[in-house]
């Protein structure tokens, strides 16, 4: 059933070429943000990272351990600056992932939902009436939704800081093991709370779309779905991930094998480019044929009233 649904989904989305098109607009607008976010930051930066011949010449210890201690006594005066710069740069990107995501993914939302409407309407012998609510109308429950996806990105940092917390309380500075296990079990601990919520507000777009829902009534509507469903959801994305993971393994393989030594630099850097980009344009699609195939699980439940 679930690799029937990624093959539907999947032809789908191929039969819809604006679909793929809005969700390369909206991803690649918020990488090239990203991007310029970096590079002006880089800017601010520069001249605190690049070392002269005399501080290069200081870093010469082959302890490891040592070399990490000077390294941070070396930018420790810098330690402010670094700190304003990556909280302006996580907050920009924030915000412009909200922006882009809020416009890209409601059109992508509204269009998965109303083609799959229309498609098992006419396929149970029905006629599928048009959503009259305009698309922008429902914009801001997409970004609170969007902006709580965000937020909940403070889950495994809090598990890491927790982690840390107890390392030190416990006293686990004086063996190593102890120390790197306390910190990973919270840390991991919150990763998988962080996935479990991630999912359902990632769902909850579709039953915005769907049945007109408010944000919160849209996070309840997915939560009940998910464990109705969660074999189908689970398989769905079991079979996407194994796609995503053959297509990076065929890649990975073909650039070995391209990527010669002696291949002039700028024909290798032409074909990492190539390699890349056809990567990215993949896995897009098949996200998207992921979200597709939800949306079909979705609108095949009778609507919550």
């Amino acid at each position: 059933m679930s690799a029937l649904a990624n093959r539907e989904a999947l032809q789908r989305v191929w039969r819809t070429p604006g679909l793929l098109a809005m969700e390369l607009l909206w991803r690649w607008s918020f990488g090239l943000g990203v991007l310029g976010l970096l590079l002006a930051a880089w800017g601010r930066v520069r001249p605190i990272l690049m070392l002269d011949e005399a501080e290069l010449r200081a870093l010469n210890s082959a302890d490891p351990v040592a070399l990490a201690s000077q390294v941070f006594a070396l930018f420790e005066p810098f330690a402010p600056l670094l700190l304003r710069v990556a909280l302006w740069v996580a907050a920009g990107a924030a915000l412009l992932w909200v922006a882009t995501a809020t416009v890209g993914r409601t059109i992508i939302t509204r269009m998965l939902i109303g083609n799959e409407a229309r498609l098992q309407s006419k396929a149970a012998g029905r006629t599928s009436a048009p959503d009259a609510v305009s698309v922008v109308a429902r914009w801001p429950a997409h970004a609170i939704l969007l902006a709580a996806r965000v937020l909940m990105l403070l889950i495994p940092v809090i598990g890491y800081l927790g982690g840390m917390l107890l390392a030190a309380l416990v006293g686990g500075g004086d063996d190593p093991l102890l120390a790197v296990l306390l910190v990973l079990t919270p840390f991991c601990a919150a990763c998988v709370l962080w996935s479990l919520v991630n999912f359902v507000l990632s769902l909850a777009p579709l039953f915005v779309e769907r049945d007109g829902l408010s944000p919160l009534d849209a996070i309840v509507a997915a939560l009940g779905f998910a464990r109705r469903r969660r074999v189908e959801l689970a398989s769905i994305a079991t079979w996407n991930g194994a796609l995503r993971s053959v297509v990076a393994l065929v890649l990975t393989l073909f650039a070995a094998a391209t990527l010669t030594p002696g291949a002039p630099l700028w024909l290798r850097m032409a074909l990492v480019a190539v390699e890349t980009l056809a990567y990215l344009v993949l896995s897009d699609w098949l996200l998207l044929a992921r979200m597709a195939a939800y949306a079909r699980v979705a609108v095949a439940e009778p609507p919550a009233r």
